[in-house]
């Protein structure tokens, strides 16, 4: 079993660069829901408030990812600059619309939690792809 640990697997150019985006926004999307549940007996308002500020980050964040990782590799260098713009723009559309939407449809709504939760999910965020790049530069040596 061991051997098996210490036996380096060749990983393609592709897999290195790649971060697993979809484990890191199933995560943020698993600890929103939590911390929404953990809520609930407090307050109903305070836990979809989370929920909502919360997939108000995951949402354009995952989108951005998607469309940042569609491509790699230096052949498709166009490519890899186009979809890098327009994942940020979408990126900054939906979250506009989303905060829009929320203010304009859900009442009541507390907003101090709503934009905490925002900002927690933005810091998870960096800390997983953090913990994620620790991972992968330690599997690779």
């Amino acid at each position: 079993m061991k051997a098996e640990r210490q036996r380096k697997i060749p990983r393609t150019a592709h897999q290195i660069a790649r971060p697993p985006v979809m484990k890191m926004y199933g995560l943020q999307f698993a600890v929103v829901l939590l911390a929404s549940v953990i809520a609930i007996p407090l307050d109903v308002v305070v836990a979809y408030s989370i929920v909502i500020g919360g997939m108000i980050s995951v949402i354009p964040n995952a989108y951005f990812a998607r469309q940042i990782f569609r491509y790699t590799g230096a052949a498709y260098a166009r490519e890899v600059t186009q979809s890098f713009y327009r994942g940020e723009s979408g990126k900054f559309i939906a979250t506009l619309g989303l905060f829009a939407t929320t203010f304009a449809v859900v009442k009541p709504l507390q907003v101090f939690v709503l934009f905490l939760a925002y900002l927690i999910v933005m810091l998870l965020n960096a800390v997983i792809l953090a913990h994620f790049t620790v991972v992968n530069k330690k599997a690779s040596n």
